[in-house]
């Protein structure tokens, strides 16, 4: 036991210099210092921080997200960091993923947030689709993801929602993205983001 918790204090240690690795690195130093915290255990980072690792960083995570060589988690991680990078090989990535007949619910729901934080408006008919899918998780994510696009018709597609969903835990996700979607709306203009 303390052994790994020595491990994970090195790793946490380790972050800050990692996502201090310079533009002008070679690929392969890219490539190692992504790979290390995508395997960290709770790697705390976030996009500006992926960027300065270098400029390959986008492709390296479409690389690394649709792997086989690379384990399950490294691949679902790398799938939730292509939010912070909305090109349209990610876009592409990210949907081909989702839309995949052997997904599953954990992949799902991850790619549903990817998309909406990256892409926005243009994922609502996305979104507004899954709000209708047989798996409550995935239905759950689907109200989650909708509270991070900042559009007026989402309250519109939450609210037609909600008064037909008969699960707790995907009213209770849509109230959430309600109360998110009023704070924007009661925002003055340009000063309220979501949440990356």
């Amino acid at each position: 036991m303390i052994a790994k918790l020595l491990l994970l204090m090195t790793m946490l240690c380790a972050l800050p210099a990692l996502a201090e690795t310079h533009d002008d690195e070679p690929r392969t130093v890219q490539a190692g210092a992504l790979l290390t915290l995508l395997k960290a255990p709770h790697p705390q980072i976030q996009g500006p921080a992926l960027s300065r690792l270098g400029p390959d960083v986008p492709a390296l995570l479409v690389e690394y997200a649709t792997s086989i060589d690379q384990p399950p988690q490294v691949r679902l991680r790398a799938l939730a960091w292509l939010q912070w990078f909305p090109t349209s090989q990610s876009k592409a990535v990210l949907l081909e993923t989702l839309r995949a007949k052997e997904v599953d619910v954990p992949t799902t729901r991850v790619c549903l947030r990817a998309l909406a934080m990256a892409f926005g408006p243009e994922m609502l008919p996305t979104e507004r689709d899954y709000l209708e899918h047989k798996n409550v998780h995935v239905r759950e994510a689907a109200a989650y993801a909708l509270g991070d696009i900042d559009d007026r018709r989402v309250r519109d597609v939450l609210v037609a929602h909600l008064n037909r969903e008969r699960d707790m835990t995907v009213q209770d996700a849509i109230m959430a993205s309600l109360k998110r979607v009023s704070a924007r709306e009661a925002a003055p203009a340009g000063k309220h983001k979501p949440q990356r």
